[in-house]
């Protein structure tokens, strides 16, 4: 496989199995978020709205593109960022941006790599991007045929679809964004990406904190369980086995597990993905319930059962969220709808769901 392989149970620390027959995860002190700050991050105005926003960002991208990308670069680069409001008028801000990402990132696999934007502090007041910092900027791969913008819309779209679902999930803003390269060299395009919230805002709008790893793992059974079924029945709904994770925590101590990065996913079906080939299935297509079998993580059968119906009475919705977006291709939102509609027919079937349930993980798998 082209990718490395991150389930969400192994993203934060090499796994979430047992060690010594108790969990070992350590972590720093939590401050309890001020009401202040959770009323901030609830009310910043990026993520307030899905209209897709008309944005221009001036860097040299003739060097970022063909600089280094094996992996991840800390240096940032100056750049501009411009965005029409909707009374015709224009605001600009001086940003820093540099090269993020693991598969994209990497020059053989993408001409255009994903971008990190710092927002200045101090230069966002009464501005779109007031509160914000820094911010993750989905991009196209390759600039080549129109498919490509289209992978980038179905994975904005895998992330609305989990915000209908669940509080407890990154916020995205679509936009429109026109590069243009300072140095001269590269020509301008404009092209299809989103914005992806901040790990850190996100969890303050739930009244918690990013945990800061210092040692250890975390058993799955300490998750906060309803979150960890619906996480672990979303991913079965987008056939999604490969993607990373942050791990946030309340004031009271509840740990949950927020996902993203949903490009190896079936929904998709991106032409570079492809499954692990430890796992049982042949593409990234066909689904396999890659979540913990209920004995060994204190889950009974109701509490999926109670998770399954969550799903039943969001599918209208969900529904009609995707075919709100326009950009997306008549074939491909009918296609979506379809593989969706396969997916009801299992959760909606005591026999399909114990056959989906044969492949569940077993603590210290």
């Amino acid at each position: 496989m082209s990718r490395l392989f991150r389930p969400w149970f192994a993203v934060l620390s090499s796994s979430f199995c047992l060690a010594g027959g108790a969990s070992l995860l350590r972590a720093q002190e939590l401050e309890p978020p001020s009401a202040e700050e959770i009323e901030e991050a609830r009310s910043v105005p990026l993520f307030a709205s899905h209209d897709v926003l008309e944005l221009t960002l001036e860097a040299d991208f003739h060097t970022i593109r063909r600089e280094d990308r094996s992996q991840d670069s800390e240096e940032e680069r100056p750049a501009v960022l411009e965005w029409s409001n909707p009374d015709g008028s224009t605001n600009s801000l001086d940003i820093q941006v540099r090269t993020r990402g693991n598969f994209r990132l990497a020059r053989r696999n993408c001409d255009f790599p994903p971008l990190r934007i710092n927002v200045k502090q101090g230069s966002t007041k009464g501005t779109l991007f007031d509160g914000q910092d820094k911010l993750k900027l989905v991009v196209t791969c390759k600039l080549g045929q129109d498919y490509w913008e289209q992978y980038v819309l179905l994975e904005y779209m895998a992330y609305r679809t989990l915000n209908v679902l669940t509080d407890v999930s990154f916020r995205v803003r679509p936009a429109r964004v026109t590069y243009v390269d300072t140095s001269g060299e590269d020509d301008t395009f404009t092209r299809f990406a989103f914005l992806i919230e901040d790990a850190d805002m996100m969890a303050l709008r739930q009244g918690a904190r990013v945990v800061e790893w210092t040692a250890g793992q975390l058993h799955p059974a300490l998750v906060e369980k309803r979150q960890a079924i619906l996480v672990d029945v979303y991913q079965y709904m987008i056939g999604n086995t490969d993607w990373s994770g942050v791990e946030m925590r309340t004031s009271e101590g509840a740990a949950y597990l927020v996902p993203y990065d949903f490009d190896f996913s079936g929904l998709v079906n991106a032409r570079y993905a492809s499954p692990d080939p430890s796992l049982s299935i042949n593409r990234v297509r066909q689904r396999l319930f890659r979540g913990f079998c209920p004995a060994g993580v204190n889950r009974s059968q109701a509490d999926y059962d109670s998770v399954y119906e969550l799903f039943l009475e969001k599918k209208d919705e969900i529904y009609e969220v995707w075919r709100g977006l326009e950009a997306l291709e008549p074939d491909r939102l009918e296609d979506t709808l379809e593989y969706f509609d396969e997916f009801y027919e299992t959760i909606g079937d005591p026999r399909r769901i114990e056959q989906m349930m044969r492949a569940c993980r077993r603590v210290g798998d």
